[in-house]
């Protein structure tokens, strides 16, 4: 037997079991470079230990501040809804209550569709009869979820979304997000699921101004919460993500889409069964049409949305304030009135579907009439604030102002309608006029009130559209305006509202003030925190107010405004009208009030058979109307001017 070890053939190969490990001598430099990564990786730890050093002082100090300011939750068992805000007309008759507890009705658990709980733990909160308020194995598996692009989780449990609705704001902060915790898995302790369910239940908001389950399920399906059906209580818990945006009367599709997604998991958690699922994807939802809880809807919001701006969502929603507004009632009913004539006598083909008016008394400048559309019940877009559509020609005074405040021109300088032409750089721009014809030599007032276009352009290139801006801008006007040519035709848009607000420029001389809608603000124990005091400025000299006034006169006593004119009183105004019809307009005033009446298409469809002298019709009822019960004595309009 070979005991011998092999042998190997490699002139440098030397047995593994007799091998001797390498001696490595450092070189001089590979010294140095070890010492430097030494020193960086000590180095590294060192401010890696002060780092987190500094963030857990900081996260405890924010835990220890958050822990200071954590409610007593003991109070729970007074909970009861916050003092509505009040708003009032400018005679002090309340118009509306609003608050987070507006319209809240409490009810017992007992006295809730059992579907309803079920169908909200199964899309917010499957897990809330197993967490002890916040849920850790729900929030990472919301995550993992959302990651992977499955059903959209929340991390939030009920309990927490309860309390953030009754004690924290909505800020997102660390500090907020540890009290919500914090508060959560003490609110546990301290009241039964039931509970904290029934809780949450009567303080959420579902949308359309409905806060708590049974406000929200009359205001949805006109039945009491506990009579919900299975399709109705998914729909409700579906809204809860986002109320307003799945708003079922606007967003018919998206509110059943989301309907859907809560009737998937109420079968995916064992809520219900198949059948019950097919049963109800089957059941039509018919909704009862949102009412209004107060008059003036438009208005009201439009004030309510200038507090919130002002004092923050939660003050206006539960602070008991006391809203002193502008509003006058008997002028408001009379627009309304007027409006709803015009909405009426429309021809069925005329496809006239919207249409806004705003009256503000001239001396103040104050809101007394707001019409923000058609119906509020249908849709709560305000058209007198929010829409921003082309004015046409009643943009105009502001170029033929201009030209009166630089002197070039004055209301009985003569002008040519003729043809013209402007290289605007793409092309050779010929504007018309709306009757396709010429009338040739012309003084200005006619050229203003038979509304021709080629002599406002003509204006409009001697002065500049840099000056016609500036003028615009000095007499009310705040939306952007295009610095081109078709923008002395009206091309760019504006509200209603601004619109309104520049004429009653004219109408004072000149003086600006910025439109009002709130007289005074008061705390519940009735002090004074808001009063608007606003001196005038002059923001146009009085001549060419003068010119611009006597002009807009001449369309009212002689041009396309003639059906405004109203006995023993001065009334200046300006039709507009848009390319196609898409929009018809009238800004009228006289020394007590401005009214502009806008009428159109949401959509921007061309008009049939209805102009802008269809709107000089509803400002002359209206008119009508308001010196019935006013009964103020004539005033003359500033027209008087001199030649130099």
């Amino acid at each position: 037997m070979n005991t011998e070890e092999p042998s190997y053939q490699s002139n440098n190969a030397v047995s593994p079991y007799t091998q001797e490990l390498p001696v490595d001598v450092p070189m001089k430099q590979e010294v140095t470079q070890n010492r430097w990564g030494l020193f960086v990786m000590v180095g590294g730890m060192g401010i890696m230990i002060v780092v987190l050093f500094l963030v857990s002082v900081n996260l405890g100090f924010v835990i220890s501040n958050s822990l200071k300011k954590l409610p007593n939750l003991s109070l729970l068992d007074q909970w009861h809804p916050s003092e509505s805000t009040q708003i009032l007309d400018r005679n002090g008759t309340l118009i509306a209550n609003i608050s987070g507890d507006e319209d809240r009705t409490v009810k017992s658990l007992a006295h809730i569709s059992p579907y309803l709980p079920r169908a909200i733990m199964a899309i917010e909160d499957n897990r809330f009869y197993h967490h002890k308020g916040v849920d850790t194995k729900g929030t990472v598996r919301a995550i993992i979820s959302n990651v992977k692009g499955g059903e959209v989780q929340g991390g939030s449990t009920l309990t927490q979304q309860l309390i953030k609705n009754l004690y924290l704001s909505s800020e997102r902060s660390l500090g907020r997000k540890l009290a919500e915790a914090l508060l959560a898995t003490r609110i546990e302790k301290l009241y039964s699921k039931d509970k904290i369910l029934e809780l949450y239940l009567n303080v959420v908001y579902w949308g359309n101004q409905a806060y708590g389950a049974e406000k929200a399920a009359k205001r949805y399906f006109n039945k009491p919460a506990e009579e919900l059906s299975l399709a109705q209580a998914s729909l409700m818990a579906g809204l809860l993500k986002a109320p307003e945006g799945l708003n079922p009367y606007v967003f018919p599709n998206a509110a059943k889409a989301r309907q859907i997604l809560v009737l998937d998991a109420m079968e995916n958690h064992g809520f219900i069964t198949a059948d019950q699922h097919a049963q109800a994807l089957e059941e039509p939802l018919r909704y009862d049409r949102v009412k209004t809880q107060y008059r003036h809807p438009f208005f009201v919001n439009h004030v309510r949305q200038e507090m919130i701006d002002a004092f923050g969502e939660d003050i206006v929603r539960r602070g008991g304030l006391i809203v002193t507004t502008t509003l006058d009632q008997r002028v408001q009913s009379a627009a309304e009135a007027s409006m709803k004539v015009a909405f009426q006598k429309a021809p069925p083909s005329s496809n006239l579907k919207e249409g806004a008016m705003i009256v503000l008394n001239v001396d103040e400048d104050q809101i007394l009439g707001m019409v923000g559309g058609k119906d509020f019940n249908h849709s709560q877009f305000n058209n007198s604030t929010m829409a921003r559509r082309s004015p046409g020609s009643t943009f105009k005074p502001f170029v033929y102002l201009t030209g009166f405040r630089l002197g070039k021109i004055t209301p009985d300088s003569t002008i040519y309608d003729k043809p013209i032409s402007f290289n605007t750089g793409y092309g050779y721009w010929k504007p018309k006029n709306y009757d396709g014809v010429f009338k040739g030599r012309m003084k200005i007032r006619q050229a203003l009130a038979q509304s021709r276009n080629t002599t406002t352009v003509q204006v409009g290139q001697r002065v500049g559209l840099t000056a016609i801006i500036e003028t615009a801008r000095l007499a009310g006007i705040q939306s952007d305006i295009a610095p081109n040519f078709a923008s002395l035709l009206g091309a760019s848009g504006v509200s209603v509202l601004e619109l309104a607000n520049a004429y009653s420029t004219f109408a004072r001389g000149g003086m600006y003030r910025s439109p009002q809608a709130i007289l005074r603000i008061q705390e519940p124990t009735g002090k004074e925190i808001f009063r608007k005091v606003e001196a005038p400025k002059r923001h146009l000299d009085e001549r060419p107010v003068a010119m611009i006034n006597s002009a807009l006169k001449s369309v009212v006593d002689f041009g396309t405004g003639t059906k405004a004119r109203l006995k023993n009183r001065d009334v200046a105004g300006k039709t507009g009208t848009t390319d196609q019809t898409r929009d018809i307009w009238f800004s009228g005033y006289t020394r007590d009030f401005v009214a502009t009446i806008w009428l159109g298409h949401p959509q921007n469809l061309p008009l049939h058979g209805v102009g802008s002298g269809y709107c000089v019709d509803v400002w002359k009822r209206f008119a009508d109307d308001y010196y019935s019960f006013t009964l103020t004595p004539p005033r003359p309009l500033l027209t008087k001017y001199s030649v130099l």
